[in-house]
């Protein structure tokens, strides 16, 4: 028995399941199991020695590619199939979007702090907030453990909180779909403590944003990419020159009267690098597909 694919919206695998059934009169196998994480989603088999198995292997490569195509959603109608539900292609958008949601719920969380934190910014109340959230200065503060992450929730620009969450959305969501929230929220966690921590011994407190955090993700990515099962195939050639270009460009910044935490980058990067590569080795060399 071969598995297909698996997903947690279930109209879908019902849908090929009768597109399968009708075109090539075999019966794919459905079963509700846990995936790694331990989300239950629908697994679709194939069952051993079924006729036309190579057609449907390709039919299921064309599937995954354009789940939301209505010929595999009106099988299950025309055969009228109650279990499975007709679905229009906008239904199967936003199902798609809030399962895509659903597995990156830490992703979404911090995105959804970071904008929540700006518009209290904007406002009027951004020094307030800069005062509770900035990394310990003043004796006692050491002690207020919120101090050494809540330094990264705080933005100063539109375009800063932009970059950083543009960043954040793709690279830490790419992490917590295919290895899980736990890994994500460890490294947000370290990288957040190692790049304030190092851009405190540099600059003393005066420092905010996701950036640190936000490098510490892409140098995750590019070690897991680089020392894993795809050997630097997932991403775009030239991704770790444009990493080096952007620190560098911290250091000639401030001539252009632009202020950057350079060190809080490079901290960053070197953290994420070296976790991306522990966890790859000690993992199986396991992969970050970037979809």
């Amino acid at each position: 028995m071969q598995r297909l694919f698996g997903t947690e919206i279930h109209n879908l695998a019902w849908g090929f399941r009768d597109y399968v059934r009708a075109q090539y009169h075999v019966e794919l196998i459905l079963r509700s199991e846990p995936d790694a994480r331990g989300v239950e989603i629908l697994n679709v088999y194939l069952p051993e020695n079924s006729p036309y198995a190579h057609i449907i292997q390709q039919e299921t490569a064309r599937y995954l590619t354009n789940p939301f195509d209505a010929k595999y959603h009106q099988a299950s109608w025309t055969n009228g199939d109650t279990q499975a539900v007709r679905m229009t292609a906008p239904d199967l958008f936003w199902s798609q979007t809030l399962m895509n949601w659903r597995q990156i719920k830490f992703t979404v969380f911090l995105t959804a702090l970071c904008l929540t934190v700006y518009l209290f910014e904007i406002m009027g109340y951004d020094q307030s907030i800069m005062f509770f959230a900035h990394y310990p200065a003043e004796f006692g503060e050491d002690q207020q453990l919120w101090r050494y992450f809540s330094h990264t929730l705080v933005h100063l620009s539109p375009l800063h909180i932009l970059f950083n969450l543009c960043w954040w959305w793709i690279f830490a969501g790419a992490i917590e779909r295919h290895l899980g929230a736990f890994t994500l929220i460890t490294l947000y966690f370290s990288s957040a403590i190692i790049s304030g921590a190092a851009q405190n011994f540099v600059s003393g407190p005066a420092f905010f944003g996701l950036s640190g955090v936000v490098y510490a993700v892409m140098g995750f990515v590019f070690a897991a990419d680089k020392f894993g099962k795809t050997q630097g195939t997932l991403l775009p050639q030239g991704f770790f020159t444009m990493l080096i270009i952007g620190i560098l460009f911290g250091f000639v910044s401030p001539l252009i009267g632009i202020q950057i935490g350079n060190t809080a980058h490079i901290s960053g990067l070197i953290t994420g690098l070296i976790y991306g590569f522990l966890y790859t080795k000690t993992r199986q060399n396991r992969e970050i597909p970037l979809k």
